[in-house]
């Protein structure tokens, strides 16, 4: 649900913001919610219908004895246009392109490898063209491209602020020279929140935050139905939280970094330890050698009941269920999802909340505390994501 908000560029941006949070609505609603008049919202939705982006669905069903004008529902034209979305992490380059409701329309992967780091600016540029290329609609309805960054932009949007070394040649201002319409980036987590706040209002409510576990870590913030950035390249970094005294040493130079027991690398470290040093593992049943131990292999062993796996991912998931509920006390987002390919399997789901709502029932009735919810995993997920902050920043709040 859109609440309103004191600081917005035009009553335009808001009414279209308040139809993308509420499909469906009413004229008088979008007044009623965002307190414009009613003679100014029907104004300016005139004007959003002549522009193309805003249709009506037909009359809105009226309660028994409601006396006026029957409620026309509104809601974004589909094919108004569309935009294309990137991210780069290492898992894969990702180049996506989704109309108005977040409907993909094409999506590609590439593999990362040293290389893809190398020239990834290139392989960028070279990726959104192809995209542009294999679509039948005109270039005219492209309305942006976003990108989704593992690290932070800094503010002017040229150069990525990362603590590794592999994307140093990742030059934002060549790829805006390199096409006409507008190109915005933003880490890819906070994407993947945007994505849910535009397209995924009946689930995302006014205040969330989704907190990713992959090979890195990342908690985005949208507060008030704002995306927080926070003053610092530090705001939301929860992976270089400290997790353990003394621990191992991170690549950002701390010891005891949750990132160094808690992502998908570090539970393929710990797996590949126990497959290499336990020879009754039941990793051994699901890859020939310890290189080729995936996330999937390590969930199955743990299912299928590894004593040595258990131990090892139970200690994982307590720090991950620590960290939720510092986050829910520090953050109170109405509603925390968590995101990873590790949270798409139903028992580690299952076994982490019952950490998560052991650790809730501290609470009481003294405080209250969001609800916690698993956000699927799918590999589009931050591509789809930098082609809703196009929507975003260059068609709400362009």
């Amino acid at each position: 649900m859109y609440n309103t908000k004191i600081i917005k560029s035009s009553n335009y941006d808001r009414i279209l913001e308040c139809i993308y949070r509420n499909p469906g609505i009413s004229r008088k609603e979008i007044s009623d919610l965002t307190g414009i008049t009613p003679a100014t919202v029907t104004t300016t939705v005139s004007t959003m219908f002549a522009d193309g982006i805003v249709t009506e669905l037909g009359r809105v069903e009226e309660d028994r004895g409601t006396i006026g004008r029957a409620r026309i529902a509104l809601d974004i034209v589909a094919d108004f246009g569309f935009t294309i979305g990137v991210e780069f992490t290492f898992t894969a380059l990702t180049t996506c392109a989704a109309d108005m409701h977040g409907k993909l329309l094409y999506f590609h992967s590439i593999p990362y490898s040293k290389d893809v780091g190398e020239h990834i600016t290139q392989l960028i540029i070279e990726n959104i063209q192809a995209c542009m290329d294999s679509l039948d609609a005109p270039m005219d309805r492209l309305l942006g491209i976003g990108i989704g960054v593992p690290g932070h932009m800094d503010h002017n949007s040229q150069y990525m602020v990362s603590t590794n070394d592999d994307w140093k040649n990742f030059d934002g201002l060549k790829i805006r020279d390199a096409f006409s319409c507008p190109v915005v980036f933003e880490n890819n987590i906070r994407c993947v929140a945007v994505a849910q706040y535009l397209h995924n209002p009946q689930q995302a409510p006014s205040s969330f935050a989704v907190f990713h576990i992959g090979q890195g870590m990342f908690c985005a913030n949208v507060t008030e139905d704002g995306l927080y950035i926070g003053n610092t390249y530090g705001s939301g970094e929860v992976g270089h939280t400290v997790a353990v005294l003394d621990g191992k040493r991170c690549k950002c130079g701390k010891r005891g970094c949750l990132e160094t027991v808690a992502t998908e690398g570090a539970i393929l470290e710990g797996a590949i330890q126990i497959f290499e040093y336990n020879p009754n593992s039941l990793l051994h049943n699901f890859a020939a050698c310890a290189e080729e131990l995936t996330i999937e292999h390590v969930v199955a062993a743990y299912v299928a009941g590894d004593a040595y796996i258990r131990r090892f991912i139970t200690q994982t998931l307590r720090y991950i269920g620590i960290t939720t509920l510092n986050i829910a006390i520090l953050m109170n987002p109405e509603k925390l999802f968590l995101h990873g390919r590790l949270f798409n399997h139903p028992e580690i789901q299952s076994d982490l909340m019952e950490m998560v709502q052991k650790e809730f029932d501290f609470t009481g009735n003294n405080y209250r505390l969001g609800s916690v919810d698993f956000l699927p995993y799918s590999a589009e997920d931050g591509a789809q994501g930098a082609s809703a902050l196009a929507i975003w920043k260059c068609v709400i709040h362009a």
